[in-house]
């Protein structure tokens, strides 16, 4: 029994582990574009429209904190070993909601302000 769990532990770890080196490295590689120039008359971008500070990024962290935060708390009663898997569904779905959020309010942002 505990043979299989350190088996099961090192396989699952044997195939995560470059699946994990290799994306990072990827990221790590690529290099960002040059921001093209405005054009002469160009609308201001939506960002600028956005409340100071207000980013994407700011947006899917509070909401994958709170999902972390959340799923955890909903997964106690299945021990404790159920706290961390919805702990990382919550942090999921709460980044996608942060981000989505975001998403809309700079749809609904008035053009040129």
């Amino acid at each position: 029994m505990h043979s299989s769990k350190i088996l099961t532990r090192t396989v699952l770890g044997s195939v995560i582990a470059p699946l994990l080196i290799v994306g990072s490295g990827g990221v790590a590689a690529a290099e960002p574009a040059p921001a093209p120039a405005p054009a002469p008359g160009a609308v201001a971008p939506v960002a600028a429209c956005m409340a100071p500070g207000d980013t994407i990024e700011l947006r899917a962290g509070l909401g994958a904190l709170l999902g972390t935060g959340s799923g955890a708390i909903a997964g106690l009663p299945v021990f404790f070993f159920g706290a961390i898997p919805f702990g990382i569904i919550g942090g999921v779905i709460g980044a996608m909601v942060g981000s989505t959020t975001y998403a809309q309010d700079a749809w609904r942002a008035p053009q040129g302000c």
